[in-house]
Protein backbone atom coordinates (compact mmCIF):
# COMPACT_ATOMS: atom_id res chain seq x y z
CA UNK A 1 0.00 0.00 0.00
CA UNK A 2 2.79 1.95 -0.70
CA UNK A 3 3.51 2.37 3.23
CA UNK A 4 6.83 4.23 4.38
CA UNK A 5 8.71 2.71 7.54
CA UNK A 6 11.17 3.91 9.49
CA UNK A 7 12.16 2.88 13.09
CA UNK A 8 12.19 4.99 16.09
CA UNK A 9 15.81 3.70 16.84
CA UNK A 10 19.18 3.38 15.21
CA UNK A 11 20.75 0.21 14.73
CA UNK A 12 23.73 1.21 17.28
CA UNK A 13 20.64 1.85 19.71
CA UNK A 14 19.36 -1.58 19.08
CA UNK A 15 21.35 -3.62 21.61
CA UNK A 16 20.65 -7.15 23.26
CA UNK A 17 19.63 -6.79 26.80
CA UNK A 18 18.59 -8.99 30.03
CA UNK A 19 15.27 -8.93 31.63
CA UNK A 20 16.31 -6.78 34.10
CA UNK A 21 18.11 -3.91 31.99
CA UNK A 22 15.02 -3.99 30.02
CA UNK A 23 12.53 -3.30 32.61
CA UNK A 24 15.11 -0.54 34.64
CA UNK A 25 15.23 1.26 31.51
CA UNK A 26 11.83 0.79 30.34
CA UNK A 27 9.63 0.27 33.69
CA UNK A 28 8.43 -3.18 32.31
CA UNK A 29 7.06 -5.07 35.57
CA UNK A 30 8.54 -8.97 34.97
CA UNK A 31 5.08 -10.36 34.70
CA UNK A 32 5.19 -7.76 31.38
CA UNK A 33 8.28 -9.41 30.16
CA UNK A 34 7.71 -12.99 31.07
CA UNK A 35 4.26 -12.62 28.68
CA UNK A 36 6.45 -10.97 25.58
CA UNK A 37 9.40 -13.46 25.98
CA UNK A 38 6.96 -16.17 25.92
CA UNK A 39 5.07 -15.16 22.53
CA UNK A 40 8.15 -13.71 20.97
CA UNK A 41 10.19 -16.24 21.23
CA UNK A 42 13.25 -14.30 19.91
CA UNK A 43 15.59 -11.50 21.35
CA UNK A 44 14.34 -8.35 22.59
CA UNK A 45 15.66 -4.94 22.52
CA UNK A 46 15.17 -1.16 23.50
CA UNK A 47 12.51 0.05 21.64
CA UNK A 48 14.25 3.92 21.35
CA UNK A 49 11.62 6.74 20.30
CA UNK A 50 13.19 10.32 19.22
CA UNK A 51 11.29 13.83 18.60
CA UNK A 52 10.85 14.47 15.07
CA UNK A 53 11.54 18.15 15.24
CA UNK A 54 14.46 18.55 18.13
CA UNK A 55 17.81 17.11 18.28
CA UNK A 56 17.67 15.57 21.38
CA UNK A 57 18.65 12.05 21.91
CA UNK A 58 16.59 9.07 21.50
CA UNK A 59 15.35 7.60 24.39
CA UNK A 60 14.89 3.82 25.31
CA UNK A 61 10.59 3.74 25.99
CA UNK A 62 9.62 -0.14 25.80
CA UNK A 63 10.87 -3.38 23.84
CA UNK A 64 10.41 -4.31 20.76
CA UNK A 65 11.17 -7.64 18.82
CA UNK A 66 11.71 -8.68 14.96
CA UNK A 67 9.25 -11.76 13.69
CA UNK A 68 8.18 -12.82 10.33
CA UNK A 69 5.68 -11.18 8.43
CA UNK A 70 3.36 -14.41 8.23
CA UNK A 71 3.09 -14.80 11.81
CA UNK A 72 3.93 -10.79 13.35
CA UNK A 73 -0.26 -10.34 13.51
CA UNK A 74 -1.00 -13.45 15.72
CA UNK A 75 1.97 -12.19 17.76
CA UNK A 76 0.41 -8.79 17.97
CA UNK A 77 -3.02 -10.11 18.46
CA UNK A 78 -1.72 -12.78 21.81
CA UNK A 79 0.48 -9.83 23.02
CA UNK A 80 -2.53 -6.86 22.86
CA UNK A 81 -4.58 -9.49 24.80
CA UNK A 82 -2.58 -10.57 27.17
CA UNK A 83 -0.89 -6.91 28.11
CA UNK A 84 -3.66 -4.97 28.02
CA UNK A 85 -4.72 -5.60 31.51
CA UNK A 86 -0.77 -5.49 32.60
CA UNK A 87 -1.41 -1.66 31.35
CA UNK A 88 0.76 -2.02 28.45
CA UNK A 89 0.09 -1.68 24.65
CA UNK A 90 1.74 -3.44 21.34
CA UNK A 91 2.03 -2.26 18.17
CA UNK A 92 3.56 -3.22 14.35
CA UNK A 93 6.44 -0.35 13.74
CA UNK A 94 7.18 -1.83 10.42
CA UNK A 95 6.11 -3.93 7.49
CA UNK A 96 9.19 -4.84 4.57
CA UNK A 97 10.58 -7.92 2.84
CA UNK A 98 8.22 -10.51 4.26
CA UNK A 99 9.80 -9.34 8.03
CA UNK A 100 7.42 -7.01 10.40
CA UNK A 101 8.75 -5.23 13.84
CA UNK A 102 6.77 -5.28 17.09
CA UNK A 103 7.20 -2.95 20.09
CA UNK A 104 5.36 -3.02 23.16
CA UNK A 105 5.24 0.08 25.53
CA UNK A 106 3.50 0.74 28.79
CA UNK A 107 0.26 2.72 28.79
CA UNK A 108 -3.50 2.16 28.84
CA UNK A 109 -4.27 4.20 25.73
CA UNK A 110 -3.95 3.20 22.49
CA UNK A 111 -3.81 6.45 21.36
CA UNK A 112 -0.66 6.96 22.97
CA UNK A 113 0.91 5.40 20.50
CA UNK A 114 0.33 7.31 17.89
CA UNK A 115 1.91 10.58 19.87
CA UNK A 116 4.70 8.22 20.56
CA UNK A 117 5.26 7.41 16.78
CA UNK A 118 4.61 11.02 16.54
CA UNK A 119 2.11 10.07 13.25
CA UNK A 120 1.23 12.71 10.62
CA UNK A 121 0.86 14.26 7.63
CA UNK A 122 3.12 17.10 7.29
CA UNK A 123 2.92 17.24 3.63
CA UNK A 124 -0.90 17.90 3.94
CA UNK A 125 -0.28 20.26 7.00
CA UNK A 126 -1.87 17.89 9.14
CA UNK A 127 -0.42 17.89 12.70
CA UNK A 128 0.30 14.70 14.94
CA UNK A 129 -2.01 16.29 16.81
CA UNK A 130 -4.63 16.01 13.85
CA UNK A 131 -4.30 12.96 13.36
CA UNK A 132 -5.27 12.15 17.42
CA UNK A 133 -8.01 14.17 17.44
CA UNK A 134 -9.69 12.92 14.35
CA UNK A 135 -8.92 8.46 14.97
CA UNK A 136 -10.76 9.12 18.67
CA UNK A 137 -13.30 11.24 17.10
CA UNK A 138 -13.54 8.00 14.23
CA UNK A 139 -13.18 6.14 17.43
CA UNK A 140 -16.05 6.98 19.23
CA UNK A 141 -18.65 6.27 15.69
CA UNK A 142 -16.60 3.07 14.85
CA UNK A 143 -14.80 1.22 17.72
CA UNK A 144 -11.07 0.18 16.42
CA UNK A 145 -8.09 -0.94 17.64
CA UNK A 146 -4.70 0.41 16.84
CA UNK A 147 -2.50 -2.31 15.26
CA UNK A 148 0.21 -0.40 13.63
CA UNK A 149 1.61 3.14 12.91
CA UNK A 150 5.01 4.87 12.33
CA UNK A 151 5.69 8.49 11.97
CA UNK A 152 3.41 8.58 8.68
CA UNK A 153 0.96 5.81 8.83
CA UNK A 154 -1.44 4.00 11.48
CA UNK A 155 -3.58 0.80 10.54
CA UNK A 156 -6.26 -0.26 12.41
CA UNK A 157 -8.78 -3.23 13.05
CA UNK A 158 -12.82 -2.79 13.23
CA UNK A 159 -14.23 -4.29 15.82
CA UNK A 160 -17.53 -2.04 14.91
CA UNK A 161 -17.65 -1.53 11.07
CA UNK A 162 -19.83 1.32 9.34
CA UNK A 163 -23.86 0.31 8.38
CA UNK A 164 -24.14 0.41 4.52
CA UNK A 165 -25.46 3.61 4.67
CA UNK A 166 -22.69 4.86 6.66
CA UNK A 167 -19.91 3.83 4.46
CA UNK A 168 -19.61 6.04 1.63
CA UNK A 169 -19.80 8.82 3.81
CA UNK A 170 -17.26 7.60 6.37
CA UNK A 171 -15.24 7.03 2.86
CA UNK A 172 -15.36 10.61 1.73
CA UNK A 173 -14.43 11.58 5.03
CA UNK A 174 -11.45 9.38 5.26
CA UNK A 175 -10.32 10.26 1.55
CA UNK A 176 -10.42 14.18 2.61
CA UNK A 177 -8.08 13.61 5.74
CA UNK A 178 -5.80 11.37 3.92
CA UNK A 179 -5.88 11.53 -0.26
CA UNK A 180 -3.09 8.54 -0.54
CA UNK A 181 -5.17 6.21 0.36
CA UNK A 182 -7.40 6.56 -2.72
CA UNK A 183 -5.18 8.58 -5.00
CA UNK A 184 -2.28 6.20 -4.37
CA UNK A 185 -4.07 3.51 -3.56
CA UNK A 186 -7.57 2.23 -4.60
CA UNK A 187 -7.49 4.56 -7.42
CA UNK A 188 -11.21 5.49 -6.94
CA UNK A 189 -13.90 6.31 -3.56
CA UNK A 190 -15.72 2.78 -4.70
CA UNK A 191 -12.78 0.87 -5.29
CA UNK A 192 -11.51 2.26 -1.51
CA UNK A 193 -15.22 1.37 -0.19
CA UNK A 194 -14.90 -2.70 -1.42
CA UNK A 195 -11.22 -2.50 0.43
CA UNK A 196 -12.49 -1.96 3.62
CA UNK A 197 -15.49 -4.09 3.00
CA UNK A 198 -13.31 -6.86 2.33
CA UNK A 199 -10.80 -6.31 5.04
CA UNK A 200 -12.21 -4.59 7.35
CA UNK A 201 -9.23 -2.50 8.59
CA UNK A 202 -7.83 1.11 7.58
CA UNK A 203 -4.25 2.12 6.77
CA UNK A 204 -3.67 5.63 6.51
CA UNK A 205 -0.71 6.99 5.18
CA UNK A 206 0.74 10.23 3.98
CA UNK A 207 4.01 9.97 1.43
Amino acid sequence: MGWKNIFSFTKSQAKKVNAEELAIQSGFTEEVIIVIKRIAKTDLRSFYSKDLYSEGAAKAIGLFFNTKEETAEGQLYKLQTELKPLGALAFITERENKKASVAIVMGNDQFDILKIQQTNGENYDISNNDVVVKLKEWHKRYCFTIIGADYDWVEVDFSEFPTSNDLRPFAKELYEFCPDIVDQGTGSIDGFIEELKEYRRLVLWWD
